[in-house]
């Protein structure tokens, strides 16, 4: 039943996220330059998370907290502005479907990867005939919901 709750949490949150991408893009297009909404977005969201940690008496981070810390733990950030650009630029050109799905199978082949190494202490799990026969079915699927000019 726990599962089932997670997998709850996350259908939902990825429905969030498709009303992200719609929001950024109207914003986008209400701006001059795309990377203004990205700005907004992420202006937004770091006033909120320092509310938060406000209400919640959590402190910053130290520098000496920080300083020992490799690098590529701080690309985050980095991910998170290209997907969020990436979004509220196509949304506009090829539809809200067409890019979430197509991140959608992004996303799943690269779980996959990480999966079957156990990347980052992830539990592994093997990479076998139905995974595969799954991801081929989202290929399938991004094929078939791609909507053609002229045909609706």
């Amino acid at each position: 039943m726990l599962n089932a709750l997670f997998l709850l949490a996350a259908i939902i949150v990825g429905g969030l996220l498709t009303t992200q991408g719609i929001i950024n893009s109207r914003l986008s297009l209400s701006l001059d330059h795309p990377l203004q909404a990205s700005f907004i977005s992420f202006a937004t969201a770091t006033i909120i998370i320092f509310a938060f940690m406000l209400i919640r008496g959590i402190a910053l981070p130290s520098p000496a907290m920080l300083k020992p810390l490799p690098p590529y733990l701080f690309l985050g950030g980095l991910l998170g502005l290209t997907y969020v650009t990436t979004v509220l630029v196509l949304m506009p050109k090829i539809g809200a479907t067409n890019v979430i799905f197509a991140i959608f199978v992004g996303q799943t082949v690269i779980a996959l990867v990480v999966d079957h190494f156990g990347v980052a202490g992830l539990p592994k799990h093997q990479l076998d005939l139905p995974r595969i026969a799954g991801v081929a079915m989202l290929f399938t699927g991004l094929y078939l919901v791609q909507i053609k000019p002229g045909v609706s």
